[in-house]
């Protein structure tokens, strides 16, 4: 069945849930399973996988499904070449909320290595902050960033924030889309300058990232 045959097909509640469906993919490239605002959304889409990958198809789109993890994603179409690559759908993030995402990436995959059952995870901020300190990168956020950077990935259905930022009982909800945010070069790039910061006995990544810039001009 065609898109057009589908869209004649569908009642009135379903074209409603496919234009607002497809708004949300636009706005926050993941739908996740276990999010309860996303959990219609997302079984919508993966009732309709074909439909929409159709529909996507014309802007240069692709729908991953990964049932397991429970995340429908938008990305750029894999057949394309990096020069043709649609990049409407890319967030850069700023050094911090890299910083953070690595960290946050970096928990998420430990906690399911240790066998954790559910594909949510729940931390504290003092998990965060013991692992910004681990990697030497505390300097590099202050509580006072935290805020904007967790609005940032709250937008893309990555976290969700239980609590007020501050508090002793503020918790992070890390869903699985986490697993698909990171692109491998960043996460590469945070890695080589945590190695940097160790061998070289530097302060922080900041130290790095200035004389890197340095050494580009």
């Amino acid at each position: 069945m065609n898109l057009f045959e589908a869209w004649d097909d569908f009642i009135s509640s379903d074209k409603i849930m496919f234009q607002n469906s497809c708004r949300k993919l636009l706005r926050r490239t993941f739908l996740v399973r276990d999010k309860q605002d996303d959990r219609k959304h997302y079984f919508f889409v993966a009732n309709h996988i074909d439909i929409f990958l159709n529909y996507f198809s014309f802007m240069g789109f692709e729908i991953k499904y990964d049932k397991d993890n429970g995340v429908v994603m938008l990305d750029n179409c894999a057949g394309a070449g990096d020069k043709d690559k649609l990049q409407s759908n890319r967030y850069r993030f700023t050094k911090e909320e890299t910083i953070v995402l690595c960290c946050l990436w970096l928990i998420y995959v430990s906690r399911m290595r240790e066998g954790s059952l559910s594909s949510v995870i729940v931390i504290g901020i003092s998990d965060l902050i013991y692992e910004l300190e681990k990697y030497d990168a505390r300097d590099n956020v202050n509580k006072t960033s935290l805020d904007g950077i967790f609005k940032s990935l709250k937008n893309y259905s990555l976290i969700e924030v239980d609590g007020n930022i501050g508090d002793v009982d503020c918790k992070l909800i890390l869903y699985p889309s986490l697993q698909f945010a990171l692109d491998t070069d960043e996460f590469e790039r945070f890695s080589k300058e945590v190695v940097e910061v160790v061998l070289a006995g530097k302060d922080n990544i900041e130290e790095v990232s200035d004389e890197q810039s340095d050494d580009d001009e």
